[in-house]
């Protein structure tokens, strides 16, 4: 079978499944507060919001069921994404059902229960990716996923909160439902038939959520990710404190910090395709690593004097472009790395870890950016952009994807 052939219907699914998700999720985290805070519902109620989503986040915890059970004979992996996708339509026929206003607490469970559905949807989409796509094809995927998730919070930003959340909670979430319904009918139709699977893996055992780091490969990479994103993770994340500090309003740092980021950030992921194709995940991420510090340490320079808007604007934007073509290089990477037969659970498990010390190092960062101030950080993330490209050019062999394939003998049938 021709593998261009083979590799098409599953990069379909990835894009309506990852545009659909990124879309809603991103409601749920970002465009929920908004209308609660909008009802006077306390910073308690919003702080349980960002907890209920914690979900997506640990969704590693339950990964290896992903891999050991299949909802469908014939498509593991799929089968979990349609099953998921019902359980998404469900909540948000639930948020229907309440007003932030009258029961702002009602909608914490029903985001719990989505960011579950959700969670686990994006791990049998990883184990998809990793398992079905041809090694050729994992830059392609990567990207696809990474365009079509910053393409989701596009969306939202600029065709539903922009123009629709004055006229109030219930019409958004009505229409945010029918999108959730049209996306299970496109998955339906783009889902390939059958899962062509790599296969000769042991079966996953339930208590092996972090295995992937046993392979010093994965290990390395996460070293690099973390340094190379730690340049720009600030910019990328404080962007609504920057934005409303640089003196925007409310509405034009969700058109910069957004739409426009949200824009640049697919670039971004388009862009790094073609170099990660060309020149491998790791390498790039090196050369990469050499740009965010370039980065920071101009905006840690520029700072100095304070950042008016327009400086501001640049510097968000392309902390998302970076973020994104990250992103896409290290996706590709370990998608190479995760085994036969525990694909999802190795994809989880690292994307999990990761994200939780994104998290701490944003957290910290945020945390001290009103008391030692943007140019202290960014001169931190100049340091720790340089180790990451040391870091990533050291071990960019020992990386390499396709060498690991060969090591592991892992081909596809």
């Amino acid at each position: 079978m021709n593998d261009t052939f083979h590799d098409r219907p599953v990069l379909r699914l990835v894009a309506v499944v990852t545009f659909i998700g990124a879309l809603l999720g991103q409601f749920a985290t970002q465009g929920m507060g908004l209308f609660l805070r909008d009802a006077d519902a306390s910073s308690q109620i919003i702080g349980l919001l960002y907890l209920a989503a914690a979900p997506y986040t640990l969704r590693f915890l339950w990964a290896p069921l992903v891999d050991r059970y299949a909802p469908h004979a014939e498509r593991r992996y799929t089968g979990w994404i349609m099953l998921c996708q019902w359980a998404v339509v469900l909540s948000f026929v639930g948020l229907c059902f309440t007003e932030p206003a009258a029961a702002p607490m009602a909608i914490i469970p029903i985001v719990a229960l989505f960011m579950v559905a959700l969670g686990t949807q994006f791990t049998a989409l990883g184990g998809l990716m990793a398992g079905a796509l041809t090694v050729q094809a994992h830059p392609k995927g990567a990207s696809v996923q990474a365009a079509a998730s910053a393409s989701g919070g596009m969306f939202l930003g600029a065709a539903v909160l922009y123009l629709l959340a004055d006229l109030g909670w219930t019409v958004v979430v009505a229409v945010l439902l029918t999108i959730s319904i049209l996306g299970l009918v496109a998955a339906a139709v783009f889902a390939p038939r059958t899962e062509t699977l790599r296969t000769g893996g042991k079966t996953v055992s339930f208590f092996s959520q972090l295995s992937i780091f046993t392979v010093p490969r994965a290990r390395w990479l996460l070293l690099v990710s973390i340094l190379v994103n730690s340049a720009v993770l600030v910019p990328y994340a404080a962007k609504s404190v920057l934005l409303i500090d640089a003196g925007l309003s409310v509405t034009e740092g969700a058109l910069y910090g957004i739409v426009l980021g949200n824009a640049v950030g697919a670039l971004g992921a388009v862009i790094a395709r073609r170099y990660v194709e060309r020149f491998g995940g790791v390498a790039f991420l090196g050369v990469l690593g050499l740009l965010n510090a370039l980065s920071a340490g101009v905006i840690a320079f520029v700072s100095l004097d304070g950042l008016d808007a327009t400086e501001t604007i640049i510097f968000v934007v392309l902390a998302n472009a970076a973020v994104f073509a990250s992103f896409t290089a290290s996706r590709a990477v370990v998608m190479g790395i995760a085994r036969p037969g525990r694909q999802a659970t190795d994809i989880a498990g690292y994307v999990g870890i990761e994200s939780i010390v994104f998290l701490v190092f944003v957290a910290a960062g945020l945390g001290v950016l009103d008391d030692i101030g943007v140019t202290v950080i960014t001169s931190v993330g100049l340091v720790l952009g340089c180790l990451g490209a040391l870091a990533a050019f050291a071990g960019g062999r020992y990386l390499a994807p396709a060498a690991s394939r060969e090591i592991e003998g892992q081909d596809r049938i």
